[in-house]
């Protein structure tokens, strides 16, 4: 079940560079608003890595994570997440820290090869913060999470581990996501302290999330994608992960269909 904790000991297990040849095809062009990018066309994990500003984690044996040919939202790698964890959550996910602006957008593609049957939450993406008084322990905040529902559908749900929030109130109608195809999830945080605080969350450019509370306890943000789950069926889920970034705008597949957040994020 679900562990509402608030922080946990990071292990920063940073991934050295590996040899690989150059991608055959071209990077997606994301545009020039981008703070940080990976597109793994290096074929190892060293834009999560470099500066020191990430790292890598996984349970194993239950759970890995590795760079792979199989899929590609551009160019011809992306990361797989696998998980076999069962009766417990367990992890594997990658990580970006930085003092980011206290309005930015934190987006990736993921594609899933079949769907699955979720027992629980089933998260994809996370953003996190230090504790304050101890930047080693990495706070537990918000997560974007896979859910099934009857007929077979999986959709995205938010959950906020303060105990005042928890989980939003699902969208209704849901919108599913995509199976055998690539789906951008894209957040806007902004990372403050009173009650403008927000968190949006688009699924392909679809408004799906707009949730306005207080949050910047902390400047760093750790943006996470990840594959944290347990007791999915089958139980050996795979999913993919592309073309992930942290920008000033929105980029890809978000078309904003609430023009305020744009504008607000630009006018500050």
């Amino acid at each position: 079940m679900r562990a509402m904790v608030v922080g946990w000991r990071v292990r920063l297990v940073l991934v050295a560079a590996a040899a690989a040849a150059p991608a055959c095809s071209p990077r997606l062009n994301l545009g020039s608003e981008f703070l940080w990018l990976a597109q793994h066309e290096t074929g190892d994990l060293s834009e999560w890595t470099e500066g020191g500003k990430g790292g890598t984690s996984a349970d194993m044996p239950d759970t890995s994570l590795a760079v792979s040919t199989d899929f590609a939202h551009s160019g011809k790698y992306s990361v797989k997440l696998s998980n076999a964890a069962v009766a417990n959550y367990e992890t594997a996910r990658l990580w970006r820290s930085d003092d980011y602006p206290e309005e930015a957008y934190y987006s990736a593609w993921y594609y899933l090869p079949r769907a699955y049957q979720t027992t629980d939450d089933w998260i994809i993406m996370q953003i996190r913060a230090p504790v304050p008084q101890d930047p080693t322990t990495i706070s537990l905040l918000f997560d974007i999470d896979l859910r099934s529902v009857p007929g077979g559908d999986m959709i995205v749900t938010v959950f906020d581990h303060r105990p005042q929030y928890l989980r939003a109130p699902t969208p209704d109608p849901a919108i599913p996501v995509p199976i055998g195809a690539w789906f951008q999830l894209v957040a806007y945080f902004r990372n403050v302290a009173d009650d403008t605080g927000r968190l949006t969350l688009w699924l392909d450019g679809q408004l799906m999330y707009d949730l306005h509370r207080p949050s910047g306890f902390n400047q760093t943000v750790y943006f996470t994608p990840c594959s944290v789950s347990e007791d999915l069926s089958p139980v050996a889920s795979v999913i993919y992960m592309d073309d992930a970034g942290v920008s000033l705008a929105q980029v890809g597949a978000a078309v904003p269909t609430d023009s305020s957040v744009t504008a607000d994020a630009q006018s500050r």
